[in-house]
């Protein structure tokens, strides 16, 4: 009796320590033939490269100044719209201005709305004297669109004042400042930086500078008083060689529109830059494009024929009142 009672406690002790020892073999991965089994994880981090806005900027800059948006001249226009083969035509004026009179078929924009506009219409814009679509010429030509300006805008489509509302006139718009032909020779400083968006895609870079670009103009008493005060300024002349050594204003640089978008390290980012051209068309694309890339970028309004009366200084490209249309206009 002893012994089978010593039998049964030492059954016992073995059925537990059975009980005791299988989860904990489970617990450790031990699988029915007994080998471990070993389950590794592995995390995979995507790490996204972030993209330089400048250098995507630039480059699509680069390559619109290669074809930049054109002039059309009124009498191109007119004959196009009489032809039924008329472009999308907007006017970038003020909505009373419109109200006076406008160019047959022409909407009304304001410049915060152009990007709005369809890519797959040729596109024609037009302001006042050609400056104000010069800037939206080359902010949606950068954007990749089919544009043009209509050159000396809404003064070269009619002689009604009521109309045209302003226009460059000798009498009124030109000076007579001092002009230098010894050369400004450029500092070299750093780009600068863009940060308009959080985006990596191009595409939403470029549209996001594009945005930045608002219309800016100085005229030629204003700077030549900031000349006379020492302002810290950038002036850059964008007009030809030739024409520069004619005589440009004094303290300004000359980078061609060709040119512009290679030697952007000879313009300071912490300086306000004040570009002139002839006219003011060229001047207008080009500030458009610094806006883009950053810069405080204006344009000289009516550029070298309001500075100067000397038509070798001018290249006597100023327009002249006395050539405007008298073309039809609607209400």
């Amino acid at each position: 009796m002893r012994i089978k009672t010593w039998q049964n406690l030492l059954i016992s002790l073995l059925l537990l320590l059975v009980l005791t020892v299988t989860p904990i073999l489970t617990a450790c991965g031990g699988d029915e033939n007994g080998t471990e089994e070993t389950t590794t994880t592995t995390t995979t981090t995507t790490t996204q490269t972030e993209v330089d806005e400048f250098e995507v900027v630039q480059a699509a800059v680069s390559d619109y100044m290669t074809h930049r948006a054109g002039n059309m001249k009124a009498s191109d226009l007119q004959m196009r719209i009489a032809e039924g083969d008329a472009p999308y035509i907007v006017s970038l004026r003020s909505a009373e201005d419109y109200a006076k009179g406008h160019i047959p078929g022409a909407v009304n924009m304001k410049f915060s709305d152009l990007f709005t506009l369809p890519k797959d219409e040729e596109i024609l814009v037009y302001c006042y004297t050609g400056q104000s679509g010069s800037f939206a010429a080359a902010t949606l030509g950068v954007l990749g669109y089919d544009i043009q300006n209509l050159r000396h805008g809404m003064a070269s489509w009619t002689d009604d004042p009521n109309v045209y509302v302003r226009r460059f006139d000798p009498a009124t718009s030109q000076g007579n400042y001092d002009v230098e032909t010894t050369p400004n020779t450029p500092g070299t400083y750093s780009y600068p930086k863009l940060e308009n968006t959080t985006s990596n895609d191009e595409d939403a870079i470029i549209l996001a500078a594009a945005k930045t670009v608002t219309p800016q103009y100085i005229t030629a008493a204003d700077l030549n008083m900031k000349i006379a005060e020492g302002e810290d300024m950038t002036i850059l002349s964008v007009r030809s060689a030739e024409q520069y050594a004619k005589g440009h204003i004094p303290g300004a640089i000359n980078i061609g529109m060709d040119d512009l978008a290679s030697n952007l390290n000879k313009l300071d980012p912490d300086k306000p830059v004040y570009v002139y051209c002839y006219t003011g068309h060229n001047a207008g694309q080009a500030a458009a494009v610094l806006q883009m890339l950053g810069y405080d970028a204006y344009s000289l309004a009516y550029g070298m024929c309001s500075w100067s009366s000397d038509p070798e200084v001018n290249a006597g490209s100023c327009f002249d009142p006395s050539t405007a249309a008298s073309y039809a206009t609607e209400k």
